[in-house]
């Protein structure tokens, strides 16, 4: 049982995206909160893929996972606390245990709040009374903060407080493109393999292979140990692989084959390195810089992004070297917005170009570690299969 568990949860993480919103603006936080209202999707919604969906309907499908893992956090659950697992499996569907009607209700309330209070925006969500705590935490927490200290009225200047004589997006986006290569460079690249290492939910260190072609296909994979440690390659119950081809994807777990979409299938997208690092600026449709703030230590600038798709994020650059630190998603569902770090480090030239050699994700995600991939290698411009790029099975 334990195995099977372990194996759902990996697929969770897997599954798209431990942060609180700060230092936005109300226009930013009303941007993050309102999302898109005119755009249209085909995405099916999660009652017509997904049995005994009571109070999420209309919700499109790839918001779900994210959804459940916002609400674990929430309140420091894991799956099975309001879920049913029977012989290693989670029984989604079931209705035995009361700990999901009462999620059913207060998942109601939210939303009515939100709608009745603030335009229908996530404003209230289930961490702003549980705070990671099974019940709401209604009492102030002792000892409280020392209050900022004021100087002639004014606050003093916080880490993101925008300074005088900040550069424009496009400067800092420029000094970005140099410090990776250039343009020049980067047109060249073609194709990508990885190999390497990677943790696991549990923080297993496995062996990790990736492949990618420009501009959309990419595959990853990986295996993990058995319950005694055994290696278990061919084994198809712990292999795992990840696989884009344009505008399908496939996630291969434990748990058989799932299709990839909507908004999932475009941040699994960028949990490549080349789909992540290279033509950074055409990923948006709009940013700005918003500040400064510190990530190590070193100073970085704010720059906040509305991609194509109209989902927010915000990226850290190094002020010093011009290289992007840091990359925070915003995914925004019908109970809260739900926050996916992604961190570089490690930068290395190799063929030409300055590229991460260590890439940690965060989610938000209760109990888990940061993944961490760690690359021995990276080959540029190198043959790689179309057939890599199929639906795995």
């Amino acid at each position: 049982m334990k195995r099977r568990i372990l194996e759902i949860t990996i697929t969770l993480l897997s599954i798209s995206a431990v942060l609180i919103l700060t230092g936005h603006s109300a226009a930013e936080d009303s941007r993050i909160q309102g999302g898109d209202t005119t755009s249209k999707s085909t995405e099916k919604t999660v009652e017509q893929v997904f049995k005994n969906i009571k109070v999420l309907n209309g919700m499109p499908q790839s918001k779900l996972y994210p959804t459940m893992r916002f609400m674990a956090a929430s309140l420091g659950f894991q799956c099975g606390s309001c879920h049913v697992i029977r012989n290693g499996y989670i029984d989604a569907p079931a209705d035995d245990k009361p700990e999901k009607q009462t999620a059913r209700q207060m998942i109601k309330m939210v939303i009515e709040l939100n709608k009745t209070s603030f335009q229908g925006n996530p404003t209230i969500t289930c961490n702003t009374c549980h705070r990671g705590h099974r019940t709401p935490q209604s009492a102030l927490l002792l000892p409280l903060p020392t209050p900022t200290p004021r100087t002639t009225g004014t606050l003093v200047a916080g880490p993101t407080d925008l300074s005088a004589g900040a550069p424009s997006a496009d400067d800092v986006l420029k000094k970005y493109l140099v410090a990776i290569g250039g343009k020049a460079a980067t047109d060249l690249i073609t194709s990508c393999v990885v190999k390497g290492t990677t943790t696991t939910a549990i923080g297993q260190v496995v062996a990790y292979e990736s492949e990618q072609l420009v501009p959309d296909k990419g595959h990853e994979a990986f295996s993990i140990p058995s319950d005694t440690g055994r290696p278990c390659t061919g084994d198809s119950r712990c292999e795992y692989a990840r696989v884009i081809n344009g505008q399908q994807g496939w996630l291969k777990s434990g748990a058989g084959v799932q299709e990839l979409v909507g908004e999932q299938l475009a941040d699994q997208k960028l949990s490549f390195v080349l789909f992540q690092i290279l033509k950074l600026k055409d990923q948006y449709s709009s940013f700005h810089v918003s500040g400064r703030d510190k990530i190590d230590d070193r100073d970085v600038y704010t720059v906040n992004a509305v991609r194509s798709d109209n989902k927010v994020e915000r990226l850290y650059f190094d002020i010093e070297n011009g290289l992007l630190r840091r990359r925070i998603s915003y995914m925004r569902t019908l109970i809260g917005i739900v926050p996916q770090q992604t961190d570089f480090e490690d930068y290395r030239e190799t063929g030409g170009l300055k590229l991460p050699f260590t890439i940690r994700m965060s989610y938000a995600d209760p109990g888990s570690i940061p993944i961490t991939r760690k690359f021995a290698e990276i080959k540029l411009n190198v043959p790689v299969a179309e057939s890599t790029f199929e639906k795995p099975r």
